[in-house]
């Protein structure tokens, strides 16, 4: 039987062993928590590191044969104390830690204690030099107690291929032999006892259809239940092969770290960021680096199609202690059985992310992959080309995008490589560093770098994909990011605010049609007041442009410089088109002023061509135009700094058909846009949680990316913000976690958002 333990605990700052007989004056918390809330920026990386105290007591009605306690997360070591006995010194961080307190507990009242190190132990992956991320401190992922009357699956791992052969290991604690049933979209399908099974007419489990089945094990009268997919997964060097289709992995890598919490948020958290990296992110994989994350959110990636490659805890630095190495051994060991059942996890990641070659290492780390799992491919991440390859697949950090000019050096330059699969597993990130808030032209190359990148990645052969650094910002050492402990490298923001950059990966997908303008469509947001060309994010075939109701051109995605991304970004270089009406001019005149008014529009006057130039200096003359009735033209057709203009309306197409219209222009007026994730916070396991977005967008739906509103958040009710209720927008996008309490009935709660004049309330339900 597992029993939650994630309600109702006693919290409080360091550790002493009077605690054990009294506890001291404390803070009822739950968990998933985090014992220090950090601000948004600016704070102090050490206040997290220390030692943190957690009491929880329990009722047991009877004494079980087993009786076993479960951390799925602590960060970083622990004692535990269960009725004033010491159990044992632990290490956790990012994987779970399963320990038999059988001879501790007793009928009735028990207590535990948990008391935290949260220190970054030199001794300790990924710690011991400099770490460009932060881990936190706390219990931020579940807890549970297990009890078992006889005997218990201990641990199984199930081997699902394409063909529908079924292999599971099963490793049981006492003399009993377990019974399986499979289970098919709820239905039993199989019922058998030998631990090899063909399954006939196979489901298998692919990006477009992740079809899950379920295995429940039946052993001495308990129920085990693993979800899991037929498959096959193929690296080499034609590229990456799922259930034998080639597949170009295209994606991001994730850190866990969210606002104020760190990485202290429970299942619905974790499962919106799957979501969020498929459907608003357009990836088909991604990379937990650098380290193993929450159950809650692969398993979400199981069930969307997420593909997963995951990652061993590190950055950079090997230790040399026997200490260091051991620990690195023992995580990877957890990491590998904790991950193992999920069908998404397409190749383990098991070099130290940047590390140097380190053989003796790396050959005992592969030697725990083949005992525990000969079935999966393994991973290195290299940020040097000549490395020594251990792993299946060769991946390596390309960061040569010093400007749009260049992607991604060509993987016939990677010298380890050879005989390897190959995935370029990092680019971008600090080779342009962008906030949402950044001058338009900014967040506009920042896209197109990840554009340039992606394009010259599915233009080389063999290559099994690229993903880029990163999703979100995230926090970071005082050493790394923008001074303020934010890197500043994601596509998105640490509060999930989607730059410019999220909609081009977004385009690239065909979930849902996507019609977004990079761009402002205000001269004087760019040097010069000049107006150069806009462009479009989309995944329409083509996309027509209005200025008021004027039509000026149709114009089609860029694949002369994009020419192997399934969208090309659509450039928009004619401000004019076929909106010029000067009937004294003649049509093959017109051509040539049109030219050159664009040209102006983009580089200024003082910067046309020498022969474009004295073209448009002879018509002057052969139309008796001064240099003021160009300038009158300029504005008349494009616009004079200052002027209002005619709105600019998009209209994105897809087999002749309208699919998305938005509209641009001078905005007029800012408004906010207030949403919840979901209304309804369900308490099961842990408390739930919703994400409360707050958006400025100017008349036309536009995010006002210069708007730095104050607000205040109250709550009522059974909920709780997780974070300060003093905010402010960042960019035009705030996002703040609000967290169910516990309740013995369904009730009412109600969030209130009151600034600058405005003031709504959303209510939410609790259960």
């Amino acid at each position: 039987m597992r029993i939650p333990l994630n309600f109702d605990w006693d919290f409080v700052p360091g550790f002493e062993n009077a605690y054990l007989n009294k506890f001291p004056k404390s803070e009822k918390v739950d968990i998933p928590h985090n014992a220090v809330m950090l601000d948004y920026s600016y704070f102090d990386e050490s206040s997290y590191q220390g030692k943190f105290s957690y009491r929880k007591t329990f009722k047991l009605e009877k004494i079980s044969k087993t009786t076993l306690i479960e951390f799925e997360g602590i960060q970083v070591q622990f004692d535990l104390y269960l009725n004033q006995h010491f159990v044992g010194h632990y290490l956790s961080g990012y994987v779970p830690v399963k320990v038999d307190v059988s001879t501790f507990v007793k009928k009735g009242e028990n207590e535990i204690i948990v008391a935290i190190d949260s220190h970054e132990d030199p001794l300790v992956p990924p710690f011991g030099g400099e770490v460009d991320y932060i881990s936190g401190a706390g219990i931020y992922r579940p807890v549970y107690l297990y009890t078992y009357e006889g005997s218990y699956l201990e641990d199984q791992f199930i081997m699902a291929s394409g063909d529908g052969f079924l292999r599971i290991q099963s490793k049981v604690k006492g003399d009993a032999t377990p019974t399986y049933h499979l289970y098919d979209n709820g239905k039993e399908i199989a019922s058998f006892k030998e631990d090899a099974f063909q399954v006939e007419d196979v489901h298998p489990y692919s990006l477009e259809d992740p079809h899950l089945y379920e295995l429940r094990t039946e052993l001495d009268g308990e129920t085990y239940s693993h979800h899991f997919g037929f498959r096959d997964v193929k690296w080499d060097e034609k590229g990456f092969f799922l259930n034998g289709k080639k597949v170009f992995l295209r994606g991001l890598n994730r850190h866990q770290l969210y606002p104020y919490q760190v990485a202290a948020l429970p299942s619905s958290a974790q499962k919106e960021d799957a979501r969020f990296l498929k459907y608003e992110l357009g990836c088909n994989v991604v990379r937990t680096s650098h380290y193993p994350q929450s159950e809650d959110f692969l398993d979400e990636c199981d069930r969307i199609g997420l593909l997963v490659l995951d990652e061993i805890p590190g950055w950079q630095h090997i230790g040399e202690e026997k200490q260091w190495r051991d620990n690195l051994a023992y995580l990877t060991r957890a990491m590998i059985i904790k991950e193992r059942n999920h069908p998404s996890l397409i190749a383990y990641g098991l070099r130290i992310d940047e590390s140097g070659d380190d053989h003796e290492l790396y050959t005992r780390i592969q030697a725990i992959k083949a005992e525990l799992d000969p079935t999966r491919p393994s991973l290195g991440v290299r940020n040097f080309k000549d490395s020594e390859c251990l792993e299946d697949i060769y991946a390596y950090n390309d960061f040569s995008n010093e400007s749009l000019a260049h992607g991604l050096d060509d993987i016939s330059s990677w010298p380890g490589a050879k005989g390897k699969g190959k995935l370029v597993s990092e680019s971008n990130g600090h080779m342009f560093p962008t906030t949402i808030f950044d001058e338009t032209s900014r967040r506009v190359e920042h896209a197109l770098r990840h554009a340039k990148v992606l394009d010259d990645a599915m233009g080389q052969e063999g290559l099994g994909g690229a993903l880029s650094w990163c999703a979100f910002d995230y926090y970071t050492h005082k050493r790394f990011g923008s001074l303020d402990h934010i890197c500043r490298h994601g596509v998105a923001t640490l509060d999930r605010g989607k730059k410019a950059a999220a909609y081009f990966y977004q385009s690239q997908a065909d979930d849902v049609p996507v019609l977004y303008l990079a761009s402002s469509m205000q001269s004087s947001d760019y040097n010069a007041a000049l107006f150069p060309p806009a462009i479009i994010f989309t995944n329409a075939d083509e996309v027509d442009v209005y200025q008021g109701e004027n039509l000026i051109g149709t114009f089609l995605p860029d694949r002369k410089n994009y020419p192997h991304l399934p969208h090309p970004p659509v450039v928009i270089d004619d401000w004019i088109g076929k909106r010029f009406d000067e009937p004294k001019i003649s049509a093959k005149d017109q051509k040539t002023i049109i030219k050159g008014l664009n040209f102006s529009a983009q580089k200024g006057f003082n910067h046309l061509p020498f022969g474009l130039k004295i073209k448009m200096g002879l018509l002057m003359a052969k139309y008796h135009y001064s240099f003021t009735d160009v300038y009158n033209l300029y504005g008349k057709y494009i616009n004079h700094w200052g002027s209002q203009g005619d709105d600019f309306t998009f209209v994105a197409k897809k087999g002749g058909q309208e699919v998305r219209r938005i509209k641009s222009g001078s905005s007029l007026e800012g408004h906010y846009e207030v949403s919840l994730s979901q209304k309804r916070l369900v308490n099961k396991d842990t408390f739930d949680t919703t994400f409360l977005q707050i958006q400025k967008k100017d008349h036309y739906g536009r995010l006002c990316h210069h708007a730095f509103d104050a607000f205040e958040v109250e709550v009522s009710g059974p909920i709780r913000l997780l974070g300060p209720k003093y905010l402010h927008l960042e960019g035009g996008h705030l996002g703040i976690y609000v967290a169910s309490k516990e309740v013995k009935k369904e009730s009412r709660a109600s969030v209130i958002i009151k600034g600058n004049g405005f003031e709504e309330e959303l209510e939410i339900i609790v259960a």
